[in-house]
């Protein structure tokens, strides 16, 4: 680790991550985040709907989330400002219409295991040009898969799913978090955002560290959060992925630290989260 260059970030890094919003700039301009995931076992439409609003509440123009038709019923009453997009099938034809437009996309959260799920990644890696991010049960499916991405994916895995990508049990990622994250970023073409009580962010080059967060952030959903904040980044400035995972991180870390404040470590949710993401923005806009 000590051979290994890494910077510790703080909120002025992050200040060309936001673009300057102009008076005559529309929702068109700030981009179609797209948010693919949830399932028939595992519906939580609540958290859906939370990742979905993350991504509007970062500066995304438009919030499209996409979902199973058998899903969409528990889902729409959740959303407000965000647009819902029903899923007949992952066949190539649906996943077209679901990323129509697409500026970034966000899949794999709540989404199960079943084998068609893996076209919805292997869809990303071979068709998307947009920043894609893939978490949860995305990171599964790519488990399974032999690839190389274009340079246009984050990975948002906690240990153990780390653990799983690599080959490796939990124990070995954790002795040596930094380099095993360095080694994968660069043998797959990647950024990796290995969460932590100090998360690890690096593309194969560059290694930013982000230890803001806090204990109640441990609750169901806090992951979804996240990936919504970044998916709602990089629709707006695709142009660095690893800059806006770090900065997807930083946000979401502020935003739980002010809502234990409000709400304590054992009763705050992800909602609770949510709500003060723009209190982590304005630090940086400000």
């Amino acid at each position: 680790m000590s051979e290994i260059k890494t910077h510790l970030c703080e909120k002025d890094d992050f200040i060309s991550v936001f673009p300057e919003r102009k008076s005559d700039s529309h929702k068109g301009t700030y981009g179609t985040a797209v948010l693919l995931g949830g399932c028939r076992e595992y519906s939580g439409a609540m958290k859906l709907a939370n990742m979905s609003l993350s991504a509007l509440k970062c500066g995304c123009g438009i919030s499209r989330l996409a979902v199973p038709c058998e899903t969409a019923d528990y889902v729409a009453p959740y959303l407000l400002e965000s647009t819902l997009c029903p899923l007949k099938s992952f066949d190539e034809d649906e996943l077209d219409r679901a990323f129509a437009g697409a500026s970034s996309v966000g899949l794999g959260m709540g989404f199960g295991r079943e084998e068609n799920r893996a076209k919805a990644v292997k869809y990303a890696l071979e068709k998307l040009r947009c920043p894609v991010l893939i978490d949860a049960d995305g990171l599964y499916a790519l488990s399974r898969m032999d690839y190389r991405a274009k340079g246009n994916v984050i990975l948002t895995p906690h240990t153990a799913e780390f653990a799983r990508l690599c080959g490796l049990t939990v124990g070995e990622v954790l002795e040596d978090r930094i380099g095993l994250a360095l080694d994968y970023a660069k043998a797959h073409n990647v950024t990796v955002l290995l969460k932590g009580a100090v998360t690890v962010v690096t593309d194969g080059e560059r290694v930013y560290l982000v230890d803001r967060g806090c204990p109640g952030m441990a609750t169901a959903g806090s992951g979804d959060v996240l990936s919504g904040i970044i998916t709602g980044i990089n629709s707006q400035n695709p142009s660095d992925p690893c800059l806006n995972a770090a900065c997807g991180a930083w946000i979401a870390g502020v935003a739980g630290e002010f809502a234990q404040k409000e709400k304590g470590a054992v009763s705050m949710t992800a909602s609770d989260t949510v709500s003060n993401i723009h209190k982590a923005v304005l630090m940086i806009t400000d």
